[in-house]
């Protein structure tokens, strides 16, 4: 009989929801997505995808140039014939697609797509959701569930499993797009909140991770700021500004859309994270977090 060792057993996300690490300043940084249809089962990496390896490339080095980040996705109605890709600017929160055979998607430039006047942009909210076990077996694990759950939930929204998309240990991830918000630690009891909250434009604060626009130092600030006002639109908005800064300590100026202003101190925060950050990993290692010190407001006069 084979013998059961505790790496045979160990999920990182569970390892991390028992730990009761916070999810906020956690959403992998991307700007823009650009969502590939892949029929057959996801590689580990995107770059083993079965395109046309000089076109996937252009593809990845475009994302790169625009600091964004290359998804494979598919749902039930994927097939071998046809192939739909997506392009998300999540800064303007809108997106194009382009559908055509398969056999025509090398032939596709897609920067003349993002800069044409004719391209025509859409806004309605859709839902991709991590599923790769090849590159974690926790985002098969717990990500497929919630996929289904999103999938039968509304089917007048766009639900999309996915290739990897950041964040191992906080599967199953989900990702509300075209606005780059990202979710962790998804069960399937938080599908209906997350779908409805997007439809009404609000956030489920409960799961949130951040603005994947956004780093992970200015998404910690701005949970801060959403948490002391209790604001969770998706159309809240905040700018800010370094005000000082001395070894680990930051103070940032806040100014919301509402008009709101404030002060925020921050400390950063080295963890010896006590488990491995994925089911891959080798040894443990060394998590940041912003800690929050003070939050300040102030009148402008």
């Amino acid at each position: 009989m084979k013998q059961i060792t505790d790496k045979d057993v160990f999920f990182c996300s569970a390892a991390s929801r028992y730990f009761k690490e916070p999810l906020a300043g956690t959403a992998a940084n991307s700007s823009v997505f650009i969502l590939i249809e892949h029929c057959n089962p996801f590689p580990a990496k995107v770059g083993e995808a079965h395109f046309d390896k000089a076109w996937l490339q252009g593809i990845q080095k475009l994302a790169k140039s625009l600091k964004g980040k290359v998804l494979l996705i598919r749902n039930k109605k994927t097939n071998f014939r046809d192939c739909r890709i997506i392009f998300v600017d999540c800064k303007k929160c809108a997106y194009f697609t382009i559908q055509l055979p398969i056999e025509q998607v090398a032939t596709v430039r897609l920067a003349d797509y993002i800069h044409s006047e004719s391209t025509e942009w859409e806004t309605d909210p859709f839902f991709v959701i991590c599923t790769n076990g090849k590159k974690d077996k926790c985002c098969a694990k717990f990500g497929y569930p919630v996929f289904k759950f999103f999938e039968a939930f509304n089917t007048d929204v766009q639900v999309w499993e996915s290739s990897h998309v950041g964040g191992d240990r906080f599967a199953a991830n989900v990702v509300a797009l075209p606005f780059g918000i990202y979710y962790g630690h998804v069960v399937v009891e938080d599908v209906g909140h997350i779908m409805v909250r997007t439809l009404l434009r609000k956030i489920y604060k409960n799961k949130y991770r951040g603005l994947s626009r956004r780093s992970f130092f200015e998404q910690s600030v701005e949970c801060y700021v959403r948490e002391y006002l209790q604001n969770y639109d998706i159309d809240f908005d905040i700018s800010m500004k370094l005000l000082h800064h001395e070894e680990d300590r930051y103070t940032v100026g806040v100014k919301t859309t509402s008009n709101f202003h404030c002060e925020v101190v921050l400390l950063k925060e080295r963890i010896d994270y006590p488990h491995l950050l994925t089911c891959k990993s080798r040894a443990p290692e060394t998590i940041v977090k912003y800690r929050l010190l003070e939050l300040k407001p102030f009148d402008v006069i």
